[in-house]
C-alpha cells in the first residue's frame, strides 16, 4: 500500500520550467531519455521506457503547451520559441560515389574467366 499519491501533473511542472528556462535564453530545448529519466525519478511515476513518456505526455501535455514532440529514443522536444535545429537542418546527399555505382564499376573490372 502506498502512503502519498503521485501527482503527474508535477512532471508537467518540472518541464515547464525548463521551458520557461530556454525561452529566456533564446535556445532550443531537447532533453535526452536519461536526463528525463533522472527528472521524473523523483515522482515514482513508473515510467521507463520512451513509450510511457508518450502516454505521460498525451495525460498531462495533450495540447502540446509544454512538449513539442518525444522523438523515438526517448528524447523530449520542449515546446520553445526558438525551433529545434534538428527540424531546420537539410537532409545532406551524399557527394561521393554511392555503393550502386561501385558496384557497377568493380563489376565491369572483373576478368571474363569467372
Amino acid at each position: 500500500m502506498r502512503l502519498f499519491e503521485v501527482d503527474q501533473g508535477s512532471a508537467r511542472d518540472v518541464l515547464a520550467v525548463l521551458q520557461g528556462l530556454a525561452n529566456k535564453e533564446g535556445q532550443p530545448s531537447e532533453l535526452p531519455f536519461p536526463v528525463v529519466m533522472n527528472l521524473l525519478r523523483p515522482f515514482g511515476l513508473g515510467i521507463s521506457t520512451p513509450d510511457g513518456l508518450i502516454a505521460l505526455k498525451n495525460k498531462v501535455d495533450p495540447a502540446g503547451d509544454v512538449i513539442s514532440n518525444i522523438l523515438d529514443n526517448g528524447t523530449i522536444v520542449l515546446k520553445t520559441n526558438t525551433p529545434s535545429p534538428e527540424k531546420d537542418q537539410p537532409v545532406k546527399k551524399p557527394t561521393g560515389s554511392s555503393v550502386d555505382q561501385m558496384a557497377k564499376s568493380g563489376a565491369k573490372k572483373l576478368s571474363p574467366n569467372i
